[in-house]
């Protein structure tokens, strides 16, 4: 996926006069106000009648919220149904608001609702564990047909088991010295030829997510395989 703003680029342009010096490139203002928008209208359309000619209590759906590296929040919600045909379908609708609950609740019935779907009528909601989330599906009374997210369960089971002093000073210091080598080209650039020294395979230290428990597992694992020439960096 692209920018607009590719179009207007000096580059893209004289490649595509190389390809067809007679084609007139659109630029950006074409596609931000009408291609687009033209596009989305057709999609669109095209998935309410689909929509319409389905069995309304047999749609299920998923949500998930997220912060954007320009810390814009999003929510994504994903509609699943199956068709006359037996073909599973899926549609995905995303928009940005504050993640409380009652926001999060107003976003999914607004939405819905603008596809044709009364959210009442939802086979079952699928969604991680949240307080905002989970929030939310009280107050779209939606408890009876909620499913919690089977992989965040087991992220949540996993950290907990982790959760022993022990283990949380070792995984810290972990972390603080992966944040070191990520923050220093000097020592990143040491740990780099200590490891073609030792004729190992160059590799940095991964960073660890919260809500990924293998991340952790796999900084433990670089870290062990790696403790001879992070030793000779130190």
């Amino acid at each position: 996926m692209q920018p607009y703003n590719l179009v207007d680029r000096k580059e893209f342009i004289n490649m595509v006069k190389v390809l067809n010096p007679r084609y007139i490139l659109p630029g950006r203002k074409h596609f931000t106000a009408t291609a687009v928008p033209k596009l989305y209208n057709e999609v669109r359309d095209k998935i309410r009648q689909e929509l319409s000619l389905i069995n309304k209590d047999t749609i299920s759906v998923t949500t998930d919220c997220w912060t954007s590296i320009a810390n814009t929040p999003y929510i994504t919600i994903t509609v699943y149904f199956i068709t006359s045909e037996w073909t599973l379908k899926s549609a995905c609708a995303h928009f940005d608001d504050d993640h409380n609950g009652k926001n999060i609740a107003e976003v999914l019935r607004s939405i819905l609702n603008d596809w044709g779907i009364d959210v009442q009528n939802i086979m079952s909601i699928t969604t991680n564990n949240g307080h905002n989330i989970l929030k939310s599906i009280e107050e779209l009374n939606l408890e009876n047909v909620h499913i919690s997210c089977f992989a965040h369960n087991i992220n949540i089971g996993v950290n907990h088991s982790l959760d022993i002093p022990v283990l949380k000073r070792a995984i810290a210091r972990l972390k603080k010295l992966q944040n070191a080598f990520a923050m220093s080209w000097k020592m990143k650039r040491d740990l780099h030829k200590a490891q073609e020294l030792l004729q190992m395979e160059v590799k940095t230290l991964p960073s660890a997510c919260p809500t990924r428990w293998w991340s952790t597992l796999k900084l433990m694992k670089r870290f062990l395989e790696n403790q001879l020439p992070i030793c000779k960096t130190l």
